[in-house]
C-alpha cells in the first residue's frame, strides 16, 4: 500500500517508522534535511516541499496513494492538505489535530473538511492515560470488539506472585489468555511450560472483568476506586479531558491550575472536580494540597515539570504517579524513576494511525516500541482459520501469532486448541511484528 505522510516532525517521523517496513511510504516536508534523513534511514521517498501544494503532493505520488496522512503541527495546514487530496484523488485521508473545537466541527461536518479520520491528539492522550490508570499496574491497555475484549500489558516485579510459575500454573482465569511475553526486548510466544521471570512484560487478552481480576492479583490493593484521591496537575486540554473522563467514571478528582482566568473557566466546565489555583512548582503548595495523601498524581505539564512532580510525589508518599511524556527520549528516565504510567502523545497517534492502515485488521494496537501488535480481525471465508480448530491450523499460522479471544454473536469465547473458528467471528490476536506480512497473507 502506498502511504503519503505530510509533515516529518516527531509524529510524522514516528508514523513513518511504524509503517515503513510494511508499506510504500513517501514523506513531504518543507525541511529538506529532515526528509533526506528519513530517506536515508527508512528508505522512504523524500519530497521537500509544502504539503498544501499539489505539485509536492503529486511528486509524492498521491495519484497512486491509498492513504494520505496530514501530521504537521498546524491544524489548518492539515485540513488544507486533506482538502487538496480529496479534490484530486480517492485516497483515504487522516489528519492529526490539536484543537478540540476542530474535532467537534469535523464530527458535525466531516464531509465538508475532506477528512476521513481526524485524530485529536489531546483527547486520545487523555483517554489512553485514563484507560491505563484505571487498571492497577498496567503499562498499556486497549479495548477491542466494542469493549468486549481487553488487552493489557504488565511488568512483573521480582516479588510478583507469577514469578517462578509456569503459564499452566497461572492459568486460573476462565476468560483470559496469556498471549505474549516480552523479555529483554524480545517477543516470546508462551506455552504452558513457559516460566515467568522478574522484569518480564506479560500481555494478556480477555474479558475486561478477567483482566481486572488478573491485575488485582499482580498488585493487591492497588486498584483505583472512585472514592480515591486523584490529583491532576495542569488545566490544559489534556488535563481537562482527563478530569472529564474521570468524572464520567464516577470519580471526583482535584485539578491544579496556576492561571486564575483558566481556573474560573474550569470551575464552570467541571461539575465534579475540585479546581485549585496554585503553582505546583513550590514545595509549600504541594504540602497545602496534601500530595502525600493522594492515591494518584497525574502530571500533564511539560516533561521536566512532570518528572520533578512525580519524584516529589513518590518521595512524600503518594500512592501512584502518571505522566504525559512528550519527548520519547525521556520515557526510560520516567520509568527508571518509578513513574507508574507514562503516555506518549505521538505514540498514541501513531497507534491510531496503524489501526487505520491495517487493511486486513479492523483494529490494531502497538506494544513495546513496535515489537508486537494486537489485532482485531473479522474472519472471512478466505482465512486459514475459517471452519477449523486452532490446533488443526497451527502449522498454517505464522510463528509469533496467538489467538487471544474469539467473539461470536456478541459472546466471548476463550480460545483453546479445540476451539473452532467460524466465518464472521471477530478474533483478537497477539502478533510479533516480524510476522505481520505472513499474517496479512494467511488471514
Amino acid at each position: 500500500m502506498r502511504v503519503v505522510i505530510v509533515g516529518a516532525g516527531d509524529v510524522g517521523t514516528y508514523i513513518a517508522e511504524d509503517l515503513a517496513e510494511s508499506h510504500e511510504i513517501a514523506v513531504v516536508d518543507t525541511d529538506g534535511e529532515r526528509v533526506a534523513e528519513l530517506e536515508s534511514t527508512l528508505g522512504v521517498t523524500a519530497i521537500e516541499g509544502d504539503g498544501r501544494s499539489l505539485d509536492a503532493l503529486e511528486a509524492a505520488g498521491i495519484d497512486e496513494a491509498e492513504i494520505v496522512i496530514a501530521s504537521t503541527d498546524d491544524d489548518a495546514v492539515n485540513v488544507m492538505v486533506c482538502g487538496a487530496v480529496r479534490n484530486s484523488t480517492d485516497a483515504y485521508t487522516i489528519a492529526r489535530a490539536k484543537s478540540a473545537d476542530l474535532y467537534e466541527t469535523w464530527q458535525e461536518f466531516d464531509d465538508a473538511l475532506g477528512i476521513d479520520l481526524l485524530l485529536p491528539v489531546d483527547r486520545l492522550t487523555a483517554a489512553a492515560l485514563v484507560r491505563t490508570v484505571a487498571l492497577p499496574g498496567a503499562l498499556a491497555v486497549s479495548t477491542f470488539v466494542d469493549g468486549e475484549v481487553e488487552m493489557a500489558e504488565f511488568e512483573l516485579d521480582a516479588d510478583a506472585d507469577l514469578v517462578g510459575k509456569s503459564v499452566a500454573e497461572a492459568d486460573e482465569f476462565p476468560s483470559l489468555t496469556f498471549a505474549g511475553v516480552i523479555r529483554d526486548g524480545t517477543v516470546r510466544i508462551p506455552s504452558g511450560e513457559t516460566v515467568f521471570e522478574a522484569d518480564d512484560r506479560v500481555v494478556v487478552i480477555g474479558s475486561p472483568s478477567s483482566v481486572r481480576r488478573f491485575a488485582r492479583r499482580l498488585t493487591p490493593g492497588a486498584s483505583l476506586d472512585p472514592d480515591d484521591d486523584v490529583v491532576i496537575v495542569g488545566g490544559g486540554t489534556v488535563g481537562t479531558r482527563i478530569a472529564e473522563l474521570l468524572e464520567q467514571g464516577g470519580y471526583t478528582p482535584r485539578l491544579v491550575e496556576h492561571d486564575p482566568g483558566r481556573v474560573d473557566a474550569l470551575e464552570s466546565q467541571l461539575t465534579e472536580t475540585t479546581v485549585i489555583e496554585g503553582d505546583v512548582t513550590t514545595a509549600g503548595f504541594l504540602t497545602e494540597v496534601s500530595i502525600d495523601e493522594a492515591d494518584l498524581l497525574v502530571g500533564t505539564l511539560d516533561d521536566e515539570t512532570n518528572y520533578v512532580l512525580a519524584l516529589l510525589a513518590k518521595n512524600v508518599g503518594a500512592g501512584h504517579t502518571a505522566a504525559v511524556v512528550n519527548d520519547s527520549e525521556y520515557v526510560d528516565l520516567f520509568e527508571a524513576a518509578g513513574v507508574d504510567v507514562t503516555v506518549e502523545p505521538r505514540a498514541v497517534v501513531a497507534n491510531e494511525t496503524t489501526r487505520a492502515t491495517q487493511d486486513y485488521a479492523d483494529e490494531a494496537a502497538t506494544l513495546e516500541r513496535d515489537s508486537a501488535e494486537v489485532l482485531e480481525i473479522t474472519v472471512d471465508s478466505e482465512s486459514v482459520l475459517a471452519g477449523e480448530s486452532i490446533v488443526d491450523v497451527a502449522h498454517d499460522l505464522p510463528d509469533g501469532f496467538v489467538v487471544g479471544a474469539v467473539v461470536r454473536d456478541g459472546s466471548l469465547k476463550t480460545p483453546r486448541g479445540g476451539t473452532v473458528v467460524q466465518v464472521g467471528d471477530r478474533v483478537v490476536a497477539f502478533v510479533d511484528t516480524d510476522a505481520l506480512d505472513e499474517v496479512a497473507t494467511a488471514l
